[in-house]
């Protein structure tokens, strides 16, 4: 069951100010929003394409704050980042509801999606996660953007915002191989990588065929607050060469 409290609500608050004033630093404002329908638009101008379906206003249900998302701007006002953030309230398991869920999300806005095979792997940590889920999606960085903290220090207050918002079980997403492989989950915050959670026959455009699963549960966040703290020392650049949109596909 959700726990109701935070355990260090003063040290959540203080690593938040921090991130914000750190990404004002390099230049670019922050913004947060809960209207999924100013999403798309903003996906729109920003990536002349529309919002993916987990975060798509018309084929999902996002009353009650189950979601907000998050942009960056530079100093000329143009959009350089965007991050979104879904709660679910899951009884089963990750595992169970999450390939049913997405086929069905993704049929609702006239795309199709074909699954190899309709389990996770054996032992997968999706069989054991339940309760309040937040999946994270729609993360995107400009590669105009020269400085390489700009996405960690983004990736990072996002997944701080969201456990402040909800103090969820556990944040999950989904990235492909490439991503996976070069670590750059482990250095956002992420503790788990998974191969082969989700593999698609039929995927829709920006889909990766092998999807890993990334997750943090809700001790792997609040270790990374005890650890922000104690060293006081920031946050590491990623390394040259990574590939932004680590969870563009959804």
């Amino acid at each position: 069951m959700n726990r109701i409290g935070l355990k260090n609500p003063l040290g959540l608050a203080q690593i938040v100010s921090q991130l914000e004033t750190s990404l004002l630093d390099l230049g670019y404002a922050v913004h947060v929003n809960s209207d999924m329908r100013e999403l798309n638009n903003v996906v729109q101008r920003a990536r002349g394409r529309p919002v993916a379906p987990m975060h798509n206003f018309q084929a999902c249900d996002f009353s009650n704050e189950r979601a907000f998302w998050m942009s960056i701007e530079d100093r000329s006002g143009i959009t350089s980042g965007l991050q979104s953030f879904r709660c679910d309230q899951i009884e089963t398991s990750l595992a169970d509801w999450c390939l049913p869920y997405m086929i069905g999300i993704y049929m609702r806005c006239r795309e199709l999606m074909i699954p190899t095979h309709m389990r996770s792997p054996k032992d997968s940590i999706a069989e054991r996660l339940k309760g309040s889920l937040v999946y994270q999606g729609e993360l995107w960085i400009d590669r105009q953007t020269k400085n390489r903290k700009v996405f960690e220090y983004f990736t990072r207050l996002g997944l701080l915002l969201a456990m402040m918002k909800w103090n969820p079980d556990a944040i999950w997403a989904l990235i492909d191989e490439q991503v996976a492989l070069h670590g750059h989950p482990n250095r956002v915050g992420y503790t788990t990588v998974e191969k082969g959670f989700l593999q698609w026959e039929w995927k829709s455009e920006g889909v990766s065929p092998v999807e890993y699963l990334v997750v943090i549960e809700r001790s792997g966040l609040e270790q990374m607050i005890d650890s922000v703290l104690t060293t006081q020392s920031g946050y590491q650049p990623a390394r040259p060469g990574i590939r932004y949109s680590l969870l563009e596909g959804h």
